[in-house]
């Protein structure tokens, strides 16, 4: 296994497309793992960084695995560091081909001893990422010491097949509720789950979702700064050209009262971000917004409903289970 560490913007055409491609084959992709997700994000928060790509290529030349980090050198430490950050990147990790991660880290344990990193450090690495099985064991036997902890929870639902399937998989009080809240906002006056995705109106309609995320809460508000809004905006265009933005509203009476801005992948819908208008709260705007997205999502014949970080008690009541995202460090003893 060749490793190689290269500039990391801007990213090379081809390696690009090999990325993309592997990115394909995993069973847990998502575009956070993306190239696209990588270059946006540089874009808005990356200027002071110089960050690097690692590939792995076989004998033959041909990429099999891929990382996008950023250097650190302080305290007379050197290292490397997944790139990213936690308020608007929910998932990191390597992106390397099915049956391919053993060599891969080998090299990448060879490559801390042959340019003397100290230490490489890997967040927010979903709990079923190979690189959760494979990272730690293969450091462990180059020699290096390797630390694990739960740094934050998502929180994620499987669908079942039907509408039906899924409302029967609630306990009986939460079906109950949420079978209630629906009829109490159908009944008070027309209510509808609209989506959209046409060029021509996103950025109407991202703007309405930044008024309605923004009302929501005071923390949201403060979150939603000018340099936030602008990569939100740059990342809606990005996804809706690959065909992966969800920009979907709950409209009571006439007017939008939630939003999610979300994004569907490989058959699972990831739930990134959300508002809603609090003068409309006795109508429980998010949970009904939530059902309307969740039953969408099995009729189109989706396996996952994502709903990422917060434990918002919605989430637990609509049936989403805890999934621990981890941070995983290697460092030489």
């Amino acid at each position: 296994m060749k490793t190689e560490l290269v500039p990391g913007r801007p990213l090379p055409p081809e390696i690009r497309a090999a990325w993309e491609a592997i990115l394909n084959e995993l069973p847990q992709g998502s575009p956070f793992l993306s190239p696209l997700w990588v270059e946006v994000w540089m874009k808005h928060f990356g200027g002071s960084l110089e960050p690097t790509l690692l590939l792995f290529r076989d004998g033959a030349g041909t990429l099999r695995g891929v990382g996008h980090l950023t250097k650190t050198l302080g305290n007379g430490r050197k290292g490397l560091y997944l790139s990213g950050s936690q308020d608007v990147w929910d998932y990191r990790d390597f992106v390397i081909q099915p049956g391919w991660e053993e060599e891969v880290f080998h090299g990448l344990a060879s490559l801390m001893k042959k340019d003397s990193l100290d230490f490489i450090e890997l967040k927010s690495i979903a709990q079923g990422s190979p690189t959760v099985r494979f990272f730690p064991k293969i450091m462990e036997s180059e020699g290096l010491r390797v630390s694990r902890e739960v740094e934050e929870t998502v929180l994620n639902l499987f669908l079942p097949s039907t509408w039906e399937g899924f409302l029967e998989a609630l306990n009986a009080k939460d079906r109950h509720e949420l079978r209630r809240k629906i009829r109490r906002i159908e009944k008070e006056g027309s209510c509808e789950w609209t989506r959209d995705v046409d060029p021509s109106s996103l950025d109407e309609k991202v703007a309405l979702f930044l008024n309605l995320h923004r009302k929501s809460r005071r923390d949201k508000s403060e979150f939603m700064t000018p340099e936030m809004e602008a990569y939100f905006r740059s990342l809606a265009r990005e996804l809706l050209k690959r065909d992966w933005l969800d920009l979907s509203f709950l409209r009571f009476r006439g007017k939008e009262i939630a939003a999610f801005f979300s994004f569907d992948f490989a058959g699972v819908k990831f739930i990134y971000n959300s508002g809603y208008d609090p003068d409309f709260s006795w109508y429980s705007p998010g949970i009904v917004i939530s059902a309307y997205c969740i039953r969408g999502a099995i009729q189109k014949g989706m396996k996952g409903f994502n709903f990422l970080r917060g434990r918002e008690d919605y989430k637990y009541h609509l049936g989403a289970k805890e999934e621990p995202n981890l941070r995983l460090r290697a460092e030489r003893t």
